[in-house]
């Protein structure tokens, strides 16, 4: 996707339209903005609030507030729990102060580790490696600019929270996210067209954020074109409710060739929590109206669909756009949360 581009993108048979906005330069729009957030979400995530301080002066060592136990809402899986508050995140007890380097990171292999960071961070590096810290801001490597490719990050053990933003928290890809709590933002990850690679795991992304009164659309991962994803054993959840003016979810998980073919995806063993508020917990990256209409290589395997409320997942079904008979595309062992079979086909 070009810089500076805003594109209006329509999703699904059911008309819903995703918004896909990246300003020009967006890696730093936002560095240094306040992260007081306030906004309900339906996961029971709390608000959070932080002062940036573009300086980075140093403040008082803090450390790490335990985290709450598994509630009802995150079932175990056969290999023990899913990702939740409790076991992603800055481990319990980790002693936190305050980051007080560039919140543009030009310097391969810079470590980033037990930190505040009231920024955004800006990675324009090979082998960036953020962990065991809380991020007031987004985390933004933009696979736009040229020599990106040769720029990664890993973040870890870690907790981003981007507040009240059209934007994704964690964004464009070459990254590995892991163990990681994401919430706020308009889509908790997003990889981009030109990535390298992105992957998700043990990571655990909800409380994305939007006014009562925006048309937004959101999401818990986001691919608008791309290939080599790997997304493995993470909580999923879009939780906003629709808002004032109906607007807020299209689902948990979605893939949709806007900008490039959707192409070698492995979705490994995930659990995709229900919402009525949105449209489907998963689009799989075909759909007619696309300009890249057909995903290949696409492999969804052993992910759990909750059914929630309506028994579907989402308002419609658990799953949309995902062509059985594509190109290398599987589809194998996923279930609902009670332990049916959750068929391609909606």
């Amino acid at each position: 996707m070009l810089a500076g581009a805003s594109v209006l993108v329509i999703v699904g048979a059911i008309g819903v339209a995703y918004a896909v906005q990246r300003p020009a330069g967006e890696g730093g729009v936002d560095a240094g903005a306040s992260a007081s957030v306030s906004a309900g979400v339906s996961d029971g995530s709390s608000s959070v609030s932080g002062s940036p301080s573009p300086s980075g002066t140093k403040s008082p060592s803090a450390t790490a507030t335990p985290k709450p136990s598994a509630t009802t809402r995150l079932p175990s899986s056969a290999g023990g729990p899913w990702p939740n508050a409790s076991n992603t995140g800055v481990p319990a007890g980790t002693k936190l102060t305050t980051y007080s380097g560039p919140c543009q990171i030009r310097t391969a292999g810079t470590v980033i580790d037990a930190k505040t960071v009231n920024c955004t961070l800006e990675v324009r590096a090979a082998n960036v490696t953020i962990k065991r810290s809380k991020i007031n801001g987004r985390v933004v490597l933009d696979t736009d600019i040229s020599g990106s490719s040769k720029w990664s990050y890993t973040l870890v053990d870690s907790e981003v929270d981007a507040g009240l933003v059209q934007l994704p928290a964690v964004s464009y890809g070459n990254m590995k996210v892991i163990r990681t709590e994401v919430r706020g933002g308009a889509t908790s990850v997003q990889c981009g067209e030109h990535a390298i690679s992105c992957t998700v795991e043990d990571s655990y992304l909800h409380g994305q954020r939007i006014p009562d009164d925006a048309a937004w659309h959101l999401g818990g991962f986001l691919s608008n074109g791309g290939k080599n994803i790997r997304i493995r054993h993470n909580y999923i959840f879009c939780s906003p409710p629709a808002n004032s003016v109906g607007e807020g979810c299209t689902g948990d998980l979605n893939l949709l060739g806007d900008f490039a073919t959707i192409s070698d995806v492995l979705i490994d063993s995930n659990f995709l929590a229900a919402g009525t508020g949105m449209s489907y917990c998963l689009y799989g990256g075909d759909a007619s109206s696309k300009p890249y209409p057909h995903a290949d290589h696409v492999v969804v395997i052993n992910n759990v669909f909750q059914r929630g409320s309506n028994r579907k997942c989402g308002a419609y079904g658990p799953v949309t756009g995902f062509n059985k008979n594509g190109t290398g595309n599987q589809w194998s062992n996923n279930k609902w949360d009670d332990g049916s079979t959750v068929p391609p086909e909606n």
